[in-house]
């Protein structure tokens, strides 16, 4: 069924009335009386044209960190020429099927290449259902300058009058009609329009956006969405990241690129970042002075602006598809700001890599596959899913639990090197075992809060990053090892993001399938409860029983443990010195202090004296008490 109504047209022409119709006696009263009528009609028409007529709004709102979000929706699609008609077609009639939505589709009329009656025969001819409401400015003039202050004009009045709550449209500062809904909408910035303009060789493939609910669409220029690039000396890699990076859809966003080098970098690499262009937003370079390794490199590379502000990590010897900036906001706007948001707080990130190797295992990496693990339950096979393994193979992180592991990181990586006040394993992974890596600790926090990440389960692991697996901190090569043959998955270059999926969109939070760090279906409620036993066992602090994302109440010692410990520390620091000294007498035995040489058994005496004294003081027994000393017989030649 189509519904096509026009409520809003210009006024008709006025008709002039004539003046000689009456006799000469009257003809004066009756010419100021049309005169005045006259008048009436021109004012009435000028208001109109100019967009000065409102009415009040009568929607009822609901308030959502700071977004006004009405119960009664209202959507405009602005459509210039057959061209933008044709390609933005699917998009608005398939917002037309959502329920308590008001599609809107605006055509700069005949002149410019696209009228009402074109539209619906366009529309006619595809045989779609397209509830719609069309209007049609016809527009007359093709010049620049008159044509934006006419679309300006128009699109000013329909935003009073309608007061949408987004506005999609072509995103071309070479099209005077798009500048002018531009400026339109600028003007209107207090009516708080949601402003979507994509550019025209993105709309092809901008069907999911219309699987999100109005509320979630609010926020699309709310959420910021940066790129983090972790590289050294691997110019050959970088390179291949970037191409893929270059040649993804960013539907229009500002996305800004910051290139992290460690100190290690080449001066290969170091040209290839400055010349490097950037066209999707600013580009930033940063160099370490002190080599950092991959631990620091990855961390300190982002911090969060905000509670919207979400960060991409690449190592280099990664590689994306072109549709990974769609997976990425698809899934923060459907999950972050729609309806499913008050399920999703333990979320902390969307992996781009379909995993098909677990590293978990005591025993060492094994192979996985997601569609075991839900055989036998009600979840389909190909159902993405919630999982607690981090994900360091291409993934987007949240800015709130980032933040607290922020926080989280230092305070267990200095104690973990130093006092170890706390002894946090986690149970049956092999990650405790992990040096120099940060994905050891952020699996420790992710165990301790039940937090997970979400993945993607296409057919043969098609995903949106894979691993090169090169030579690196974590990847040790060896002769006729072929990494990539394990680490290695399929890019997804064609649009099957939403075609593959379980019914043709991103199900539920609440209907994602849960997987514990070994791959077993588990509920949300399992995984908090794990995670607040061995918090039980770790901390004197109970576990808040809000979230409030920071690590605090997890970071909880005993006072008096901590000074022992640290007393016993100072110890240890000291026996090593006198070890060392010890160590430095043997290693140049012929001299003292003052440069007299020293006789061999009077170095000996001093050697076990000064060991006997540190060994005393470490285990805290009285001098009496025997202990294991150095022997006074040796057999060693000085």
């Amino acid at each position: 069924m189509h519904r096509y109504t026009l409520p809003y047209q210009k006024q008709a022409q006025t008709t002039w009335l004539s003046l000689r119709i009456f006799p000469n006696s009257t003809s004066k009263l009756f010419r100021i009386f049309a005169l005045f009528i006259t008048i009436i009609l021109i004012l009435v028409t000028f208001q109109n044209l100019q967009g000065n007529k409102y009415f009040t709004p009568t929607k009822q709102t609901l308030n959502y960190k700071g977004k006004k979000i009405s119960t009664e929706n209202d959507i405009i699609v602005v459509v210039d020429g057959e061209k933008q008609g044709l390609i933005l077609q699917p998009t608005f009639c398939q917002l037309s099927t959502h329920k308590n939505v008001n599609t809107h589709v605006i055509v700069t009329g005949q002149k410019r290449g696209l009228s009402k009656t074109l539209l619906t025969k366009l529309i006619n001819e595809q045989n779609s259902s397209c509830e719609v409401f069309i209007y049609d400015l016809d527009i007359k003039t093709n010049d620049r300058i008159g044509t934006l202050e006419l679309v300006f004009q128009e699109i000013s009045h329909m935003l009073n009058q309608l007061r949408p709550e987004v506005l999609l449209y072509i995103k071309d500062q070479d099209n005077y009609a798009m500048r002018g809904v531009e400026s339109a909408l600028i003007a209107a910035s207090n009516l708080d329009v949601t402003a979507i303009s994509v550019p025209i060789e993105d709309t092809k493939h901008l069907n999911w956006l219309t699987h999100l609910p109005v509320e979630a669409l609010k926020y699309w220029n709310t959420v910021k969405i940066q790129i983090q690039v972790i590289t050294q000396d691997r110019p050959d890699s970088l390179a291949r990241l970037i191409r893929s990076l270059k040649s993804s859809h960013y539907f229009g966003d500002e996305v800004q690129l910051t290139i992290n080098m460690d100190r290690g970098a080449d001066p290969v690499t170091k040209e290839f970042c400055h010349t490097l262009e950037w066209p999707f937003g600013q580009k930033s370079l940063r160099h370490r002075i002190v080599q950092g390794g991959l631990m620091a490199a990855v961390v300190e590379s982002y911090y969060p602006r905000d509670d919207n502000d979400y960060a991409v990590m690449l190592e280099d010897d990664v590689e994306l598809s072109p549709y990974f900036f769609m997976w990425t906001k698809y899934n923060i706007l459907k999950y972050r700001y729609g309806p499913d948001r008050i399920h999703s707080n333990r979320m902390f990130g969307i992996s781009y890599y379909g995993s098909k190797i677990n590293e978990l295992y005591l025993l060492g990496r094994r192979p996985f596959d997601p569609t075991i693990s839900l055989e036998g339950t009600n979840y389909s096979p190909r159902s993405p899913y919630l999982w607690q393994v981090p994900c360091s193979w291409g993934a987007v992180y949240f800015p709130e639990i980032w933040r607290e592991f922020h926080d989280y990181f230092p305070a267990r990586l200095q104690d973990w090197n130093g006092p170890k006040l706390q002894n946090i394993t986690v149970p049956e992974v092999r990650s405790n075992r992990w040096k120099n890596s940060w994905k050891r600790f952020l699996i420790e926090l992710v165990y301790l809060r039940g937090y997970v990440m979400l993945y993607p389960n296409y057919e043969n692991f098609a995903s949106f990053s894979t691993n090169h697996a090169e030579a690196g901190t974590h990847i040790h090569l060896t002769e006729g090892s072929k990494p990539n043959d394990i680490f290695g998955v399929p890019l997804m270059e064609e649009d099957l993001v939403l075609s593959e999926l379980p019914g043709g969109s991103m199900p539920k939070y609440a209907d994602l399938p849960i997987l514990d760090l070994l791959g077993n279906v588990v509920s949300k409620e399992e995984l908090i409860q794990r995670g607040k036993a061995l918090h039980s066992e770790v901390s004197l602090c109970p576990p808040n029983n809000e979230l409030t994302f920071d690590p605090q109440d997890i970071l909880c010692f005993d006072d008096e443990k901590r000074e022992t410990v640290i007393n016993e520390t100072d110890v240890r620091k000291e026996h090593r010195k006198k070890m060392s000294e010890a160590i430095n007498l043997i290693l140049n035995h012929t001299l003292d202090d003052n440069g007299t040489k020293i006789e061999p058994e009077k170095l000996l005496k001093i050697v076990v004296e000064l060991y006997n004294s540190s060994a005393t003081a470490v285990t805290d027994v009285p001098s009496s008490t025997p202990i294991q000393s150095l022997p006074t017989e040796t057999n060693m030649k000085l």
